[in-house]
């Protein structure tokens, strides 16, 4: 108390330091929000084309997924590999496209209001290529 006493006597106050950490917590907190959003929403936007499958009934006996996918959108376009093909450029760019796949089973999702020559051309294209292990997705009713 006597010191207190003291300092208040002589009228000088002691002055508090400015901090000059910074306080990484929040920081922090928020990177680990936007990490759990990304990794939310990373597999969703793999699949962002939208195909509407045929539907089919009974049960998903053959669920193994595949890793190499040949997307054929409503409007014809096909999807390999993060490209988009043209339906006039299927014959020349796809066989490019899936040199080196030939070993591994390859997964069609075509939109079912697509005319049946225009699947038919992709799948005569893969085959051509060598690729024998075809599957083609649908949904369940």
């Amino acid at each position: 108390m006597s010191m207190a006493a003291a300092a208040s006597a002589n009228g000088r106050r002691k002055r508090r330091r400015a901090m000059a950490d910074i306080n990484v917590t929040p920081l922090v907190d928020v990177m680990l929000v936007l990490l759990v959003i990304f990794m939310i929403t990373a597999p969703v936007l793999k699949d962002a084309i939208d195909v509407d499958l045929p539907r089919v009934p009974g049960t998903g006996a053959g669920r193994a997924m595949t890793p190499f996918v040949i997307v054929i959108d409503g409007e014809g376009r096909v999807h390999v590999g993060g490209r988009m093909l043209q339906p006039a450029e299927v014959g020349t760019e796809l066989p490019k496209l899936l040199r080196g796949h030939e070993n591994e089973t390859v997964t069609l999702k075509a939109h079912r209001r697509l005319p049946y020559d225009s699947v038919v051309k992709v799948l005569a294209t893969v085959r051509a290529v060598g690729i024998t292990g075809i599957t083609i997705a649908v949904e369940r009713e």
